[in-house]
């Protein structure tokens, strides 16, 4: 048994307002080895880090990314929702966002609405790739990974694949468990297959996190860094 990645999912996201540059710097200091962050692209062609199609939730703002323009976006208030100590954080182009992480940690790039091309040369352009992914829910946008970016390793999900035969067929590197479908078998298998082991989980269940432990999941994609971190030192210590 060894310590797993600790992939903090949107950040810090527990404890500074998610997609921030204070999410991230809350998640380097906490530990984590990736961060995981979403992008949309805003109405003249600029990525943004920001989960939601609109803004309304993580800011002070309302409308869609994709309708609003970079000036605007840049002047919103990303933090006050969160808490009035992260006031004036703001919405972090995607640019800025890659630079705060380069050399300090990796990065897992959810695509949700922008040209992965373009967040590949983004990457590369800072020697990012090899610490890098990405993965996208819309299924334009993973064919589009497949064939115009092979060289961004590309993760899938367990839930749409539905075996581990068909992750290895999509080229996959990385393939994503959850709570109701992760097993030590399925987990071996990926693993003999070439598979990357990642596990998706935005609770705090320690018997969830003992389960991921026990079934030799390599990554962890989480909110709670610090309750994994611990939960997996206790395991650790008592298998020595």
């Amino acid at each position: 048994m060894k310590k797993a990645v600790l992939i903090c999912h949107r950040g810090l996201s527990r404890k500074a307002p998610e997609n921030t540059l204070a999410a991230l710097e809350a998640a380097i200091a906490a530990g984590a080895d990736v961060v995981e962050f979403d992008i949309h692209t805003s109405r003249d062609g600029v990525l943004y880090v920001i989960h939601d199609e609109t803004v309304d939730r993580t800011s002070n703002g309302h409308g869609r990314v994709a309708d609003m323009t970079s000036a605007e976006l840049d002047r919103l208030d990303a933090g006050s929702w969160f808490s009035p100590a992260f006031a004036g954080q703001r919405l972090p182009r995607l640019s800025v966002f890659l630079d705060a992480c380069k050399g300090r940690v990796g990065t897992y790039a959810e695509i949700k609405a922008a040209d992965p091309a373009r967040v590949r040369d983004m990457l590369a352009a800072r020697g990012m790739l090899g610490r890098a992914w990405s993965f996208s829910f819309d299924q334009d946008i993973r064919a589009q990974m497949r064939a115009r970016v092979p060289d961004l390793r590309r993760m899938v999900l367990f839930q749409h694949m539905g075996s581990v035969e068909r992750a290895v067929a999509a080229e996959a590197h990385i393939l994503e468990f959850h709570e109701g479908n992760v097993t030590p078998e399925r987990v071996a298998q990926a693993r003999d297959a070439g598979l990357v082991t990642q596990m998706f989980y935005a609770g705090s269940d320690v018997g969830v996190f003992e389960r991921a432990i026990r079934c030799g999941i390599e990554q962890m994609n989480i909110d709670e860094a610090e309750l994994f971190r611990a939960v997996e030192a206790r395991m650790l210590a008592e298998t020595i």
